[in-house]
Formats: structure tokens, sequence, C-alpha cells
């Protein structure tokens, strides 16, 4: 006699999701670029990353495959963290003091920090591993470049050269450590508070 098991979904065919994603991430970097710092329009973004997790879970993906979950975080994955917030100055030594705003430091940053973790490392960072299946540093390479690239538009019309080249810089050196923390740890979770932090230290200045 014989038995039967129910097979686990097969996901969809992965190249149009990532096409999808992309067409994502260039409606997300306009929406970036066009709004003004520390204003409501960051509760907007949400949208790209609720879109993105939507079409992968519609593809096959699973919440954990999304790195929503909640799950504690590795002694790796902490020093990948802590080695990001030590590219922060480099960064913030290049803007200027211009004081405490309560909603732009504990409401607009935090929901920037959050919703931008919803896209980067829980929509596009998973359709990269899993294209790049069995090359996952070209994977997180990828989306750290996308991560990057995404910061270049807004930052070339609010800072000077110097500026612009520490965004690309730092940006990108984040993309590749946060990329591989939520990796290793499947969790997103820790990353949401650390860049919401770092959104919170970056509204209390200006470039330009």
């Amino acid at each position: 006699m014989s038995t039967s098991t129910n097979p686990k979904p097969e996901k969809l065919s992965l190249q149009p999701v990532l096409w999808g994603i992309l067409l994502i991430w260039l409606a997300y970097t306009l929406l970036y670029t066009l709004n003004s710092d520390n204003t409501p329009g960051a509760f907007l973004e949400f949208l790209p990353g609720l879109l993105g997790v939507a079409t992968l879970v519609a593809a096959g993906f699973s919440m954990d495959d999304c790195h929503l979950r909640l799950a504690p975080i590795s002694k790796t994955g902490l020093l990948f963290l802590g080695a990001s917030l030590l590219l922060m100055p480099m960064f913030w030594l290049t803007g200027s003091w211009s004081g405490w705003d309560w909603t732009a430091a504990l409401v607009y940053a935090p929901a920037s920090g959050i919703s931008q973790e919803l896209f980067f490392r829980a929509a596009l960072l998973p359709i990269c591993l899993a294209i790049f299946k069995t090359k996952p540093f070209l994977a997180v390479c990828l989306h750290a470049l996308l991560f990057a690239a995404w910061h270049i538009p807004k930052a070339s019309l609010t800072a000077p050269l110097g500026g612009v080249i520490a965004v690309v810089v730092v940006t990108f050196a984040c993309g590749l450590l946060w990329g591989e923390q939520v990796r290793r740890d499947k969790t997103v979770v820790w990353l949401m508070g650390v860049h919401s932090l770092i959104l919170m230290v970056n509204s209390l200045l200006t470039w330009g």
C-alpha cells in the first residue's frame, strides 16, 4: 500500500517576482526623493514595503522567508549591527546641528526606519537570496547596491558632494552588514530598532 504526502506549494517563477520588486523599488525611490525630510509623508513609505511583502507572499514565500518573525540575535549579528553604528559618524560629521524636533525624532524617524526595513530586508533581500540561492553574498551585495542607489537622488538634492559620497559609502556598507545580519538571524526586528535610532539622530541634523 502506498502513502502520499501533500507537497509544499512551489514558489512561482522568481524572475517575474524580481522584476515586480524592482518596479516597486523605482516607485519607492521616487516617493522618497520627492518627500521632504521628517514629514507625515514618511508614513507613505510603508506602502512599498507592504506591497513588496504581499508580492512575495503571493508568489509562495512565507513570513519566515521574509524575515518577519521574532527571533534572538546572534553574536555575529550583534557585531554586524555594532559595526554599522561605528560608520555613522562619517555621515553625521557632514551635517549641521538643527535642534530637537520631537515629532521628527519620535514619530517620523521610526516610521521611516521601520518602513525601509520592511521593503529592503523583508522584500528585496529575500527575493535576491532566492534568485542567487547558491551565492548568498552576491545576493546581499546586489541588495546593498540598490539600498545605496535608493539614497542617491535625494542626497544629491539636499547635500553637498562630500555628503553625497558619505551617503553612498555608508549606506552600501550598512546594506552589506545589515543584509548579512538579517540573512544569518532570519529576523529583521532588531534592525528595525537600530535603523530607527539612526534616523532619530539624523533628524537632529541638516545637510546642504
